[in-house]
C-alpha cells in the first residue's frame, strides 16, 4: 500500500498541470468561425497577437540555428556553379576556376529533366479501380495543359536545380483560385524553415514549416489572400520593427555579379531624391504552415488542426485560418540523394566541391607558375648597370651600362622551372573522378570519349550503363517528391468547387477509352462528374530513352516483323509507318499527304501503281508453308520430281 500511495503521489506531481499549461493562445471564442475557414486575423486581440508572432519566431530559430549550419556549403556550391570569384581576389591566379563542374551538374540537370518531364502528357496518372480509369485519362490531360498554360517546365527545372545545387528544393503546390489552375512556386531554400525534428523524408511528421519572403505591399493586397490589409489601410505604412530583428531574415546569399539583391535592404536614396512621390520597401512576409493540438489554441475537442499563419514585418498576423489543402501542407521537397538517417539531404555539388577545390588549385598553381616564368628575378649589378633603366623601361627597351661594362654584364637573369608541367593530366583526372562520382560521362554529355578509340556498341553500352545510375535517381526522386506533388495537384483540381473547361485531343494519339467523350477533336470536361475518382501518379522507370513508343527504331522493327510473319495484312502498317516517321522528329505528316481531291484528279501515280502491282502478285504467291502442305497432300510435286 506503501509503495502504491507513493507512485500515485508521483504521478500527481509530475503529470498534472494547470490548465494554461502548453497552451499558445486561447481562440475558444473564434471556434466556429475558425473551422468555418474564415480568417480571423482581424478579431485577435493585441495579446493574442503577440503570443502567437512569438511562437511563429520560436519556430523558425528553432529551424534556423539547424539549417543555417549548411549555408556555408551553399555559398561554396554557388561559387562553383557560377563560375565565380569573389571581386576581392585581385591576383590573376585567383580567379581561375575549373568549370566542368558546372558542365557535369548540367549534365545530371539534362537526364533529370528528360526522364521525369520528357513525357506527353507530362505526368502519367493511373486509375485505382475501374470507374476510375476514364477519370485518370482525362485529368492527366488536364493536368498536362496546366503544366503548359503556366510552365511547370521551367519550375521542374528549378527544383531539380535546386536539388542538385544544394540537396533541398522547397517547392510550394497551391491552387491559383482566379486562374482556376495548379501553381508551383519554387523558393530559395535559404528562405525555408522545415521542423528540424523530423528526418529527411519524413516531411509528413512535421509540425511546421515556414516560408519567408519579401514583397511590396501591393502584391500582398491584390493577391486576395489577406483581407485585413483592406480593414486596416495603416498598414500600407512600415511599422517599427522590433530591435532585435530575426535571425532567419539575415541576408545569407551573395551579390555575385550583381545577380541577386538583397531586398530588405531600404532603399534610402530613392527617398532622398524625390520629395513627392516614394515607393515602399519591401515587406518581410513569414507564412507558416503548422500542426496543432486543439488545447494549445483553448479548443480540447479537437484533437490536431492545420492552420496557416501570415506575419507582416515580424509583429502584424494578417491571416489566420484553416488549413485549406486539408491535413497536409502544400510542399514538395526535392533532394537528388535520399538518405533517410540525415536531417538534410545531400546535393551533388557536396561530392563534387572537394576534387573541384582540388583541381582549382592546380590550375591556379600552373597560373603562379607561368606568371613567375614571365616575371622571373633579375639579379644586377649596380656599378655595371644603370638599375632605373630597369625598373621604369622605356619604348625600346634600352637599358645603359656604365662605362667600360661589356653590354650583358652585371644581369643574371634566375630561371624559374616548370614544376606543373603534369598539373594538366592531374587536373584530368580529377575530371574524370567527377564524372565517375556523377555518372555525367563524356558519352553523357555528347563529347567524344578522351580514353581513345571505342566502337559504337561499346558506347552505348557504356552510355547506357551511365544512364541506369542516373535512373535510379530519377525513379527515387519519382515517387519521393514528384507523386506527392502531382496528388496534390489532383486533389486541387478534384476539389475546385466549379471547373469546367475543354481540352484538345490527338486523334492519332487517343485512347479507345475517350472516343466517345471527344467531339471534333475536343474534348469537354467538369470536375463534378468527369475529374473524380482514386487516382494516383504512375512512378517512372528513370532511364532513357522514355519509352519504346518514342524511338523510331522500334516502329522500324516492327514493320519489319510483320512483314515476315505476314501480320501486315492484319493491321495498318501505313499507320505504323507514320509513327515511325513523327518518332523521328517529324511532326507534321499531314502537308506531305496526299489528298483524295488530287487523287482522284491526276490518279495514280506511277510509284502508287508499282506498289499496287506488288501487292497484287505477292497476294498470288502462296507462303512456304501452304506449299509443303499441298506437297504432303499429293496436290503439288517438287519440280526436280517432275522433271524425271
Amino acid at each position: 500500500m506503501a509503495q502504491s500511495s507513493a507512485t500515485q503521489n508521483y504521478r500527481s506531481a509530475n503529470y498534472q498541470s494547470g490548465p494554461n499549461e502548453g497552451m499558445i493562445c486561447d481562440l475558444s471564442e473564434h471556434a466556429e468561425k475558425l473551422v468555418a475557414y474564415e480568417d480571423i486575423s482581424s478579431l485577435l486581440t493585441e495579446d493574442q497577437e503577440r503570443k502567437i508572432v512569438d511562437y511563429v519566431k520560436s519556430m523558425m530559430d528553432m529551424s534556423y540555428h539547424k539549417i543555417s549550419k549548411r549555408y556555408d556549403h551553399w555559398k561554396e556550391a554557388d561559387r562553383a556553379h557560377d563560375v565565380y570569384v569573389p571581386p576581392e581576389a585581385t591576383e590573376y591566379r585567383e580567379k581561375a576556376v575549373i568549370a566542368d563542374t558546372r558542365a557535369i551538374a548540367d549534365t545530371v540537370l539534362t537526364y533529370m529533366m528528360a526522364a521525369l518531364s520528357g513525357r506527353n502528357p507530362m505526368f502519367q496518372l493511373e486509375g485505382m479501380n475501374r470507374k476510375s480509369r476514364q477519370s485518370s485519362m482525362i485529368l492527366e490531360r488536364v493536368l498536362h495543359q496546366q503544366m503548359r498554360r503556366t510552365a511547370g517546365e521551367a519550375r521542374l527545372a528549378q527544383m531539380l536545380l535546386d536539388s542538385i545545387r544544394y540537396g533541398f528544393a522547397p517547392t510550394k503546390i497551391v491552387w491559383d483560385a482566379k486562374a482556376n489552375q495548379n501553381k508551383i512556386v519554387n523558393f530559395d531554400p535559404r528562405r525555408v524553415f522545415p521542423d528540424p525534428r523530423v528526418n529527411w523524408g519524413d516531411w509528413d511528421n512535421m509540425q511546421y514549416i515556414v516560408f519567408s519572403d519579401y514583397v511590396s505591399y501591393n502584391s500582398l493586397l491584390y493577391s486576395g489572400l489577406y483581407p485585413k490589409l483592406k480593414q486596416f489601410p495603416a498598414l500600407r505604412h512600415k511599422l517599427t520593427p522590433p530591435k532585435n530583428a530575426w535571425n532567419a531574415h539575415h541576408w545569407h546569399k551573395e551579390e555575385g555579379r550583381g545577380l541577386s539583391i538583397d531586398p530588405a535592404q531600404p532603399n534610402q536614396r530613392e527617398r532622398n531624391d524625390h520629395s513627392y512621390f516614394t515607393l515602399g520597401d519591401a515587406r518581410v512576409v513569414d507564412e507558416t504552415w503548422v500542426r496543432l493540438s486543439g488545447h494549445e489554441i483553448g479548443i480540447p475537442s479537437i484533437e490536431q488542426i492545420y492552420l496557416v499563419l501570415t506575419i507582416l514585418d515580424e509583429n502584424v498576423v494578417i491571416r489566420m485560418q484553416l488549413n485549406p489543402y486539408g491535413q497536409q501542407f502544400p510542399i514538395a521537397i526535392g533532394g537528388l540523394y535520399q538518405d533517410t538517417h540525415k536531417t538534410y539531404g545531400q546535393s551533388l555539388y557536396d561530392l563534387l566541391l572537394p576534387m573541384h577545390d582540388i583541381a582549382t588549385y592546380l590550375l591556379r598553381s600552373r597560373i603562379d607558375n607561368v606568371s613567375a616564368a614571365l616575371n622571373n628575378l633579375i639579379f644586377v649589378d649596380p656599378t655595371q648597370v644603370s638599375v632605373p633603366d630597369l625598373i621604369d623601361r622605356n619604348p625600346w627597351g634600352v637599358v645603359r651600362t656604365l662605362p667600360g661594362t661589356k653590354p650583358g654584364d652585371g644581369v643574371f637573369i634566375a630561371q624559374v622551372p616548370d614544376v606543373t608541367r603534369g598539373h594538366f593530366n592531374d587536373i584530368a583526372a580529377m575530371g574524370e573522378l567527377k564524372q565517375r562520382v556523377s555518372a555525367a560521362s563524356d558519352a553523357q554529355q555528347g563529347m567524344p570519349t578522351s580514353d581513345g578509340i571505342r566502337t559504337a556498341t561499346e558506347i552505348q553500352r557504356l552510355t547506357q550503363l551511365g544512364s541506369q545510375r542516373l535512373g535510379v535517381i530519377s525513379r527515387v526522386m519519382s515517387a519521393t517528391t514528384i507523386r506527392p506533388m502531382v496528388r496534390m495537384m489532383v486533389n486541387n483540381i478534384q476539389d475546385a468547387l466549379t471547373m469546367e473547361g475543354s481540352i484538345k485531343i490527338d486523334p492519332t494519339n487517343m485512347p479507345t477509352q475517350l472516343s466517345s467523350v471527344v467531339d471534333d477533336g475536343y474534348l469537354d470536361y467538369e470536375v463534378s462528374k468527369d475529374l473524380q475518382g482514386d487516382i494516383d501518379y504512375l512512378v517512372i522507370d528513370g532511364t532513357l530513352p522514355l519509352e519504346p513508343t518514342r524511338n523510331a527504331e522500334t516502329w522500324m522493327n516492327m514493320l519489319q516483323i510483320m512483314q515476315q510473319t505476314g501480320l501486315n495484312m492484319e493491321y495498318d502498317a501505313g499507320q505504323i509507318a507514320e509513327e515511325a516517321i513523327r518518332a523521328m522528329g517529324i511532326t507534321d505528316m499531314d502537308r506531305f499527304r496526299i489528298s483524295e481531291q488530287e487523287l482522284q484528279a491526276k490518279g495514280a501515280s506511277p510509284s502508287q501503281q508499282i506498289s499496287m502491282m506488288e501487292k497484287m502478285r505477292g497476294a498470288n504467291v502462296q507462303s512456304q508453308q501452304d506449299i509443303q502442305n499441298q506437297v504432303q497432300k499429293g496436290n503439288l510435286v517438287p519440280m526436280k520430281q517432275a522433271r524425271r
